[in-house]
């Protein structure tokens, strides 16, 4: 039978030039060099029916070997157009043929210009395959004695992914370097893939690989992302990935969208390469579950820590930061900024503990809802200190205001850095796990003068302290402070009663914490400038010694309960 390819517009070819990826997020690598895959070559299986091979895969499995392949089929003629009878089996190059089980999926005809896809599969015991020569569509006539065997077709398996682990399983891949678009070889799709992000996320049930992908349709029509996955490779173990999102993609013309794949790994893994996998279903005939078919397609080398780390930007603190593009996590007329940074060392406590603060504006004419991201702090040796976030936070934010939200981090002692990277992370996009999107490199502020506070969008000046105690006929002491403050407030700054307060600790002169007192910037009782009293009260006598002193403490609250920035020391 004639076998020449067929020569149309039909025949998949992948996009030999691919779009570099305008308006991506800072910290996506170079995607200036695309990968150019071979075309998908046609061949004739009927007058109308077209075929092309899309995967074919030799893996080993525990027993023996799975032999897999999927092709597709397209009706180029006018009518409905019967699959003609067959077998597809396999040769190997030293003449040994294999007869692959059909899916109970697979189409036994096909619509005009409709494209179909027919899965193939066998489970051999045997280690011994070697290497794959062609497939070919056989009709077996079994009501002909002897029956008699047509081959309708035979094409060639240029392309054969052999499995295995380590270097074996790179063999007869495209190989990329962290950040080069790619399409997907075999695949009847012209979206464009670049890999963006990655990063390792400890879990409750372990440790997870996180890798982002910027999916891109630079053609003229609509497209759904094909089936794949993305597994992580160390030189002696394939981890499995999963993509996060369940549901089935789609995208217009020139639009793009993030996918993400997480890939449990274990403790200390060192990883160096992600596979990119064409997934296909498999279900077998008389019932059964459908089993997963995955073909390597593309071999990625897992990014260097100057890659992971390539989308962070020098920061100025009061500065609008720049968020990624695609973030659905803060609108586009909402207007971020980091307004503080401090790092603090809390007496008693063993710890340091930093906190950031963002001022949130509303830029547009009508509420819109208060961004929800997460954020860490990275020091320079790499080292990352999660961010709890203020526990009430306004919903909305009100057109032409401002308001605050503060995160606390929790830093051992031996933290001795000022410079820190500080992510902004979607938690929602990938949940359970998160993304990057921004990344400050910035420095920690050194505190203001003696008597000045800086806590945005207040100032304070303390004038004048004094502390002085009273006791009653019960024996217990009231401290009493005696403040003389000067406040000063940043204009359309909204400040509620979530906002952080002003504690005054009564440390003796053994290191005990004996008594404190809140102080609010809202409400009745609020601080003011000018000179007030507050008092501590139910401090008993055995509580009582001299010298003491007074730490005076920023608190927020957040989700894993109070935060502490020591701001000021007062000697009794």
């Amino acid at each position: 039978m004639k076998k020449n390819p067929w020569k149309t517009s039909l025949t998949a070819i992948v996009l030999g030039t691919m779009l570099v990826q305008g308006g991506m997020t800072a910290w996506a690598a170079d995607t200036s060099t695309p990968v150019n895959a071979a075309p998908t070559v046609n061949y004739g299986l009927t007058a109308d029916i077209r075929a092309a091979i899309k995967n074919v895969s030799v893996t080993p499995t525990a027993t023996g070997s799975q032999l897999a392949v999927t092709v597709r089929l397209y009706n180029g003629g006018a009518t409905q157009n019967r699959v003609p009878e067959h077998e597809l089996r396999v040769q190997t190059t030293s003449g040994v043929s294999y007869t692959l089980k059909s899916s109970a999926s697979n189409k036994e005809s096909l619509q005009p210009k409709e494209i179909g896809e027919l899965v193939y599969l066998s489970a051999i015991d045997s280690k011994e395959i070697g290497q794959l020569a062609q497939l070919s569509f056989v009709n077996v006539d079994v009501y002909s004695y002897p029956k008699v065997e047509t081959t309708l077709l035979t094409m060639p398996t240029n392309s054969v992914w052999y499995g295995g682990t380590g270097s074996a399983a790179l063999l007869n891949l495209g190989s990329l370097t962290w950040g080069q678009t790619f399409t997907l070889p075999g695949v009847n799709s012209g979206l464009t893939y670049t890999p963006v992000e990655a990063s390792m996320q400890n879990t409750a049930t372990g440790r997870v690989a996180v890798v982002t992908v910027l999916a891109s349709n630079p053609g003229a029509g609509r497209e759904t992302i094909p089936a794949f996955r993305v597994d992580a490779q160390s030189e002696q173990k394939n981890y499995e990935g999963k993509r996060a999102e369940a549901e089935s993609i789609s995208l217009e013309a020139g639009e793009k969208k993030y996918i993400h794949y997480a890939i449990p790994v274990e403790n200390g893994v060192t990883l160096s390469n992600l596979l990119v996998l064409s997934t296909d279903a498999f279900v077998p005939k008389g019932g059964g579950q459908a089993a997963e078919i995955a073909t390597g397609k593309l071999a990625i080398t897992w990014p260097k820590a100057e890659q992971v780390n390539a989308g962070t930007v020098p920061y100025t603190i009061g500065q609008p930061i720049s968020f990624d593009n695609l973030t659905n996590v803060v609108d586009k007329k909402t207007e971020v900024s980091l307004v503080e940074l401090h790092l603090h060392e809390n007496p008693g406590e063993g710890y340091q503990t930093a906190v950031a603060k963002f001022k949130l504006t509303n830029t547009s004419s009508t509420p819109t809802a208060m961004p929800t991201f997460q954020s860490d702090l990275v020091s320079s040796q790499g080292v990352t200190y999660q961010g709890a976030r203020q526990a009430n936070v306004t919903p909305m934010l009100n057109p032409g205001l401002s308001y605050v939200v503060s995160y606390s981090y929790i830093v051992p002692q031996s933290e001795k850095g000022t410079s820190f990277t500080l992510k902004l992370l979607d938690a929602a996009a990938a949940a359970p796990y998160t993304t990057t999107i921004a990344a400050l490199q910035t420095d920690v502020q050194k505190e203001g003068t003696e008597s000045t506070i800086s806590m945005y969008p207040f100032d304070l000046v303390f004038n004048d302290v004094s502390v002085s105690t009273q006791t009653t006929a019960q024996i217990t002491y009231t401290y009493l402070f005696k403040l003389d403050l000067g406040i000063t407030q940043k204009e359309n700054v909204v400040v509620d009663n979530n906002f952080s307060k002003l504690r005054f600790e009564i440390v003796d002169n053994a290191g005990r914490v004996v008594g404190s007192k809140d102080a609010t910037f809202t409400g009745v009782n609020k601080l003011i400038s000018g000179k007030q009293i507050l008092d501590a009260s139910n401090i008993t006598s055995d509580q009582f010694s001299y010298p003491f002193t007074v730490n005076v403490y920023e608190t927020i609250e957040t989700q894993n309960g109070t935060a502490k920035r020591l701001v000021k020391v007062i000697k009794g």
